[in-house]
């Protein structure tokens, strides 16, 4: 429901919410831990790509292109207790500077085996470099919730992942300046610089851990999952946008990256990188835009179902043109909302999720979402080769807009399980 203050208590918070983002703004926590994300971003969508675009160009596959994409998600998925359980330990910021100097390492070979032709070798650095960015991907999640707290807490969650897109636009840039000019071996030594200085960056940053409830016996990931989901529908709505927005959007948009640019608009390289650029500042103002727009207010019953359809129904509009300035246009709609419908969501389960089980619900929708994200890049990857480009953005908006009504008749259907009976507030239930 929205929140309504009086206008008297409007006039006398707004100070206060000023002063709580002048404050979080300037914090050095917050601004490394977005300096971390900033640099490792850039390089990481620069090298991801320059080897995506070089695999379609010269290879002439879809399907090539989209791999490189699809096969950074596996072990995340395949691996998702091993995530869970490093993301646990005692030692997170050590934990993190090491995947992230893993992954300089992982991103070099990458460089060196793509300008050797070790199509199979590069393929398998990328399966490597997913696991490292998905523990750092956890990771992040933890130290926005320990690093923070009160209304830090709820503006934290909905922007401390802005650096991310943030990187990619400048990754977009970084590749039209550079693409034609530097050796992809040189373009993976530029990545491994970055994760670098991500590394440098978290290895300031104080040192925190997942607490633990006392009094309470580790169970399996599904066991504490559903436990943890149990009774709370605003969670439970949260988790399938996230991975909705994660599995399908992000799917299509991971093949579409490459193959709109070449395939519908006849560019190249350069063109890859354009529409990156044009993805990157869409992102970036969608994840601005939530906290703005959601500050006042508290999640509404059917505001993810709204989220959803939209995004799907401009996703289908950036298949219905081919013309430059339109389809460029049309893109950007769609990531804005994407994004916003992804940070909402994601604001979401960081807010709501109690912070012993935050490390098992982020790791297990990660790799929910991520499964649903390899699944979806691959098959438009191999779809653009055989249907044409409106046909998928119909297929792929359409399994959105069903899997959200799906999800909202469920819920209506279900009865509302009473999580506790001891004590009247323990029976309080989310019903938003």
């Amino acid at each position: 429901m929205s929140a309504r203050p009086t206008e008297g208590a409007t006039d006398e918070t707004a100070p206060d919410a000023a002063a709580a983002r002048r404050a979080l703004f300037t914090s050095r926590r917050f601004l490394v831990l977005w300096a971390a994300m900033l640099v490792s971003s850039a390089g990481t969508f620069f090298l991801l790509l320059t080897a995506s675009s070089w695999l379609l160009t010269e290879g002439g596959s879809g399907l090539g292109a989209a791999a490189v994409f699809g096969f950074q998600w596996i072990l995340p998925v395949v691996l998702v207790g091993v995530v869970r359980k490093v993301c646990e330990g005692p030692r997170l910021r050590r934990t993190v500077v090491y995947a992230e100097l893993g992954g300089a390492a992982v991103s070099l070979a990458i460089g060196v085996f793509l300008g050797a032709d070790l199509i199979v070798a590069v393929l398998g650095c990328f399966l490597v470099r997913g696991l490292l960015e998905g523990i750092t991907k956890t990771a992040r999640v933890v130290y926005a919730r320990q690093l923070f707290d009160g209304p830090d807490l709820k503006l934290a969650s909905y922007t401390f992942n802005n650096s991310y897109y943030l990187g990619s636009a400048a990754g977009g840039v970084l590749g039209s300046l550079l693409v034609g000019e530097v050796s992809v071996v040189t373009a993976g030594a530029i990545d491994a610089v970055t994760f670098t200085l991500s590394a440098c960056c978290y290895r300031w940053l104080p040192a925190v851990s997942v607490p633990r409830a006392e009094g309470t016996t580790r169970r399996g990931l599904p066991a504490q999952v559903r436990a943890t989901l149990s009774g709370r529908r605003g969670l439970i709505r949260a988790v399938v946008y996230l991975v909705l927005a994660v599995g399908v959007f992000q799917g299509f948009h991971s093949a579409a990256r490459t193959v709109v640019p070449v395939r519908v608009l006849g560019q190249g390289g350069s063109g890859v990188m354009n529409l990156q650029i044009v993805a990157g500042v869409a992102l970036v103002l969608g994840a601005v835009t939530v906290p703005i727009v959601l500050r006042r207010t508290t999640a509404r019953t059917y505001q993810g179902l709204a989220l959803n359809g939209l995004t799907a129904a401009v996703l289908f509009l950036v298949c219905l043109t081919a013309q430059p300035w339109s389809l460029y246009a049309a893109y950007f709609g769609f990531l804005f909302l994407f994004e916003f419908a992804f940070t909402a969501a994601q604001g979401e389960v960081v807010q709501k999720c109690p912070a012993t089980d935050l490390v098992a619900l982020t790791s297990f929708t990660n790799a929910l979402g991520t499964g649903l994200l390899i699944v979806c890049t691959l098959l438009a990857g191999a779809l653009f080769d055989v249907l044409a480009l409106s046909t998928v953005g119909l297929l792929y908006a359409a399994l959105a807009v069903a899997a959200g009504i799906a999800l909202e008749v469920f819920l209506k259907t279900r009865p509302v399980p009473v999580r506790q009976a001891k004590t009247p507030a323990a029976q309080e239930v989310s019903a938003a």
